[in-house]
């Protein structure tokens, strides 16, 4: 048998023994022998040999079996066995970093996802583990590329260029950010295989079909943001519908210029453009400031006359009610009534004005005379005094 030792007996020794008995290498006899190797066949039974030796119970030749058991090889291999069926279940432990989403598969389907931590499945070949990174931001560019240090160094005319609504040419560039689906990595992993490449064409496609809808005056200048908007909603929609897991977070236009052949002449129509938005601005603020005075002004015109209206009445009424008292009193007593209006009428007249009382009858040796009244007087200067003065003269 080959695990036997020939050599057994007191010189033998070890697997490398020499039948003379003197120890050494496997490589040269000793006491200065050759150093000729020895043939395939002998190392393969040397090295059979010290695997004997390691496994317990296998038998040597100082052992309980010397001339090798199979009971004892056949325990050896189940230990072996073991120990490597051990190791195998060993690798089916995995990691999932907070940023990661565990995809375990068993025979290449899909049995389940896994968080974050120390997870297990059952290694390859029978199962297998996919983790796509949900944390990162993904850039895709379309129509330019940058360089390192995010400057800008080429575009691509075959992406920018795209036709209008109004039949004209608009070179845009635009960025889409996209990152994927935490509650859809699977979807991510088994339905699409170029995620960039398929984000890019679909993104492509939805903005040359809103830009087709639109004029160019429109897209240089206040729908941009809308255009973003739009395109982001049709983009996800689109990937929802091949159920890719891919959530769009942004799309960005960079840049939105006519073609370079005629981009002056548009440059110049923006410019008037935003003349004409300044000056609508500008009226719409002079309107804003002005129709409000002038219907507070209006309404304190409507608002006076109704109260003069209301004063008017109320005078003409209570002038209507005393002549009608008047007339009455006028229809008991006539003389009475005569003098006594016609005293109120001449109180009214002369009651605002200056006055100067002469008796004309008075004699020249009358108190009026010994007063000093002269026949001219300077009526001038009673008209400049005070009404004191003058019921003093009186």
């Amino acid at each position: 048998m080959p695990w036997s030792n020939q050599n057994g007996g007191g010189g033998g020794g070890g697997p490398w023994g020499r039948p003379n008995g003197n120890g050494g290498g496997p490589w040269g006899g000793g006491g200065g022998g050759g150093n000729t190797p020895p043939n395939l066949e002998d190392l393969l039974k040397r090295g059979q040999d010290r695997l004997r030796r390691i496994i317990p119970g296998g038998g040597g030749p100082g052992g309980p079996s010397g001339s090798g058991s199979g009971f004892g090889g056949g325990r050896g291999a189940l230990v072996i066995g073991a120990l490597a069926v051990a190791v195998w279940l060993a690798t089916g432990f995995y990691k999932v970093e907070p940023y990661q989403v565990g995809i375990e598969t068993i025979f290449g389907r899909y049995v389940g996802s896994t968080g974050e931590g120390l997870r297990y499945n059952f290694p390859y070949p029978i199962g297998g583990v996919v983790k796509p990174n949900v944390g990162q931001v993904n850039s895709i560019q379309v129509g330019y590329r940058t360089g390192p240090g995010q400057t800008r160094n080429r575009d691509v005319p075959d992406e920018s260029l795209m036709l209008t609504g109004d039949e004209n040419i608009v070179d845009l560039d635009f960025e889409v950010q996209w990152r994927v689906n935490p509650l859809k990595a699977s979807d991510f992993v088994f339905n699409i295989q170029n995620p960039e490449g398929t984000i890019k064409a679909i993104a492509e496609s939805a903005m040359r079909e809103v830009i087709g809808r639109r004029n160019i005056q429109a897209i240089l200048t206040n729908e941009q943001a809308s255009i973003a908007q739009e395109v982001k909603e049709m983009v996800q929609k689109a990937l929802d519908e091949y159920g890719a897991g891919v959530r769009i977070e942004v799309v960005q236009l960079v840049s939105v210029n006519p073609p370079p052949e005629v981009r002056p002449a548009f440059v110049d129509v923006n410019a008037a453009q935003q003349d004409a938005d300044t000056a609508q601005n500008e009226a719409k603020t002079y309107a804003s400031r002005e129709v409000p005075q002038a219907r507070g002004k209006a309404s304190q015109i409507v608002q006076a006359s109704e109260a003069y209206k209301t004063k008017a009445t109320a005078d003409a009424t209570g002038q209507a009610a005393r002549f009608n008292e008047v007339y009455a009193s006028y229809k008991l007593s006539p003389e009475i009534s005569r003098e006594r209006i016609f005293l109120e009428t001449m109180e009214k007249v002369l009651g605002s004005v200056n006055k100067v009382i002469i008796d004309q009858n008075g004699s020249p040796g009358s108190a009026s005379t010994a007063a000093g009244v002269l026949p001219v007087l300077p009526l001038s200067e009673f008209g400049a005094r005070g009404p004191a003065q003058t019921g003093a003269a009186r």
